[in-house]
C-alpha cells in the first residue's frame, strides 16, 4: 500500500500527460472540430507555401474588347450580330478587356479599368511609364498619348505587339498551394492563395468553416471549381466563411482562391519585344440581362493589321478618350432617370 501510494502522484501525472497528448494530436492532427463547437474543419492535402518566382510569356494573339452600354453612341457603319454572354454584367458598360493567348497556349482576360494588388491586373508600374512609351510610340506615330492621359492601361495594351512579353510584377511574396477533396467526385482539386509566407507548422492543416453550413452549401462551393470564368472563387462574394487553420497576418488581404498558376494571378507588365502588329478589336454592346445570369449583347468584329494600321490608329487608338467620355454619358443618362 505505502509503495502504491509513493507511485500514485507519478501513475495520476502519467495519465495526466497521456490524456493531455491524446487532446492534443486529435485536436491538432485528426479533427479540431471535436473541441470547438462552433465551426467544423475539412482536412488540406499537399500544403506548401513558397516565395513567388515572377513568370513570364510571349503573346500569340491581341484582342481588346470595348464594352458599350444599351445607350451608348457606337461607331457608325458596322455590322452587328447578338449572343448570350455570362462572362460580363449588366453595368460593365465603359469597361475594355485585353484578352490574350499566350505561347503555352493558356489564356488571360484583363479589364483595363485600374490596377489592383492581384490580378487580373496590370501593374502599377504601367501608370506614366515614360520608358515603356518611349519604346512603343514609334510603332503608333499618329497617336497623341497627351490627349488620353490617365488611359494608359487601355493604349498600352493597344499598342502591343504579337511576340510582345507580359511579365509578372508581384506585389505579394509568397503563393500557398493546396488540394482539397470534392466529395461528390472524390477528385483533388488544387488552390492557390497568395499572402506573406506563413509561419511553417508541424501539424496538418484544414480548412474551417462554421459548423452549421449545410452538405449542398459546401458542395456548391466544390462545384464551383474551374466552371467560373474568372479562375478564382471570390470568398469575398460567399457569405459562408472559410479559411485555412493557419490563416495568417496578410499584408493585404485577399479573397480569392485562384484555380491554377496563371499568369494573370499577379499585376503584370509589357516587355515590348514583339515585332508584328495583327490585333482583333470586338465591340460588345449590352442589350439586357435574362435570367440565367447572363447578358444579351450585339457585337461586332474588326481585324487590324499593317496593311490597315492607320486605320486602327485612327478609329481606335485615338477614339479611346470618346470611348470613355460617351460611356460616362451613357451612365450619367442612366441614373438620372
Amino acid at each position: 500500500m505505502r509503495k502504491f501510494k509513493r507511485i500514485l502522484p507519478l501513475v495520476l501525472v502519467a495519465l495526466g500527460l497521456f490524456f493531455f497528448g491524446l487532446y492534443y494530436y486529435l485536436k491538432t492532427s485528426v479533427d479540431p472540430g471535436l473541441f470547438d463547437k462552433n465551426d467544423q474543419y475539412i482536412k488540406v492535402y499537399n500544403y506548401k507555401s513558397e516565395k513567388i518566382e515572377p513568370e513570364k510569356a510571349r503573346v500569340k494573339e491581341i484582342h481588346l474588347e470595348f464594352i458599350y452600354d444599351d445607350k451608348a453612341t457606337v461607331p457608325d457603319g458596322l455590322t452587328w450580330s447578338e449572343d448570350l454572354r455570362n462572362d460580363i454584367g449588366a453595368y460593365d458598360g465603359g469597361d475594355v478587356i485585353l484578352h490574350a493567348l499566350l505561347e503555352d497556349g493558356s489564356k488571360i482576360r484583363i479589364p483595363l479599368q485600374k490596377a489592383f494588388h492581384l490580378g487580373p491586373t496590370f501593374s502599377r508600374d504601367l501608370e506614366y511609364n515614360d520608358k515603356l512609351e518611349e519604346k512603343m510610340l514609334p510603332r503608333f506615330p499618329k497617336f497623341s498619348t497627351e490627349y488620353n492621359r490617365n488611359l494608359s492601361f487601355a493604349y498600352f495594351s493597344g499598342m502591343m505587339y504579337v511576340g510582345d512579353t507580359l511579365y509578372q510584377v508581384p506585389e505579394t511574396e509568397a503563393v500557398t498551394r493546396f488540394d482539397l477533396k470534392n466529395p461528390k467526385t472524390a477528385k483533388l482539386q488544387t488552390y492557390y492563395e497568395y499572402g506573406n509566407l506563413p509561419e511553417k507548422t508541424n501539424t496538418p492543416v484544414f480548412l474551417k468553416t462554421k459548423k452549421d453550413v449545410s452538405q449542398a452549401d459546401m458542395q456548391s462551393f466544390y462545384d464551383d471549381y474551374h466552371n467560373s470564368w474568372k479562375g478564382y472563387w471570390d470568398r469575398g462574394a460567399d457569405p459562408i466563411s472559410k479559411k485555412l487553420s493557419n490563416t495568417y497576418q496578410y499584408k493585404f488581404y485577399y479573397y480569392t482562391w485562384y484555380y491554377s498558376d496563371s499568369l494573370s494571378n499577379l499585376p503584370i507588365n509589357i516587355n515590348p519585344t514583339g515585332s508584328e502588329f495583327k490585333l482583333t478589336v470586338t465591340r460588345t454592346q449590352l442589350i439586357k440581362p435574362d435570367q440565367n445570369d447572363r447578358v444579351k449583347v450585339r457585337t461586332t468584329k474588326m481585324i487590324y493589321t499593317e496593311k490597315n494600321k492607320e486605320e486602327y490608329e485612327k478609329e481606335v487608338l485615338n477614339e479611346l478618350r470618346n470611348f470613355y467620355d460617351a460611356s460616362e454619358r451613357a451612365r450619367e443618362k442612366m441614373f438620372r432617370k
